[in-house]
């Protein structure tokens, strides 16, 4: 079973159980349509309907409960659900970028780097954010010009985002919040070995 959940993305599984829970619904009236006669009074009918939503209800909790714990353990992603391989801190500034390898302990201005890293592939990389001045937007495109991850970048305050490169090749950064005037040349680049 866990082997069959694997191979669904997230959006086929929703699919699936959005249409087993209509499925349940349909049933549920069309045998509450079908098993009240014409000539039964309503105080009876009303108590048969009663009864049924009651089980229909604890059966529908109880079947949410399960699911959410069963699908607990795929949260946030199980390829995040390990311990970073490297840390990369990151400060976006008009209209740059900066990495610097490792958790810095200096404030995002005084902070050193250039807008160029090499990282490893296959391993997990753990990027704080933030900000010196405005909100940026850190997004990461692959080597087809594909967005593959992305965060805010926001003064005051550090994102985490975690992404392991598959492949290696040159990673672009760019900027996806309009930040003033020059927000079209803010570019890093990650070289990924």
């Amino acid at each position: 079973m866990i082997l069959f959940i694997n191979f669904l993305t997230i959006q086929t599984s929703a699919a699936i159980i959005s249409f087993i829970a209509g499925a349940i619904v349909v049933l549920v009236v069309i045998y509450l349509f079908y098993s009240s006669s014409p000539a039964e009074d309503k105080v009876s009918a009303k108590h048969k309907v009663y009864k049924m939503r009651a089980r229909y209800f604890f059966a529908l909790v109880f079947c949410v409960i399960a699911g959410l714990i069963i699908t607990l353990g795929f949260l946030p992603y199980p390829q995040f659900q390990s311990r970073p391989d490297e840390t990369v801190s990151v400060v976006g500034m008009q209209w740059a970028w900066k990495f610097a390898p490792g958790i810095s302990d200096k404030t995002p201005l005084q902070m050193e780097g250039g807008s160029e890293i090499t990282l490893p592939s296959n391993k997990l990389i753990k990027f704080l954010v933030t900000s010196s001045d405005v909100n940026h937007d850190f997004a990461i495109y692959n080597t087809n010009g594909v967005l593959v991850a992305q965060t805010q970048a926001m003064p005051d305050y550090q994102n985490a985002l975690e992404y392991k490169f598959p492949e290696p090749g040159d990673y672009h950064i760019l900027c996806l919040e309009y930040c003033g005037i020059a927000h079209a040349i803010m570019v890093g680049t990650i070289h990924v070995k």
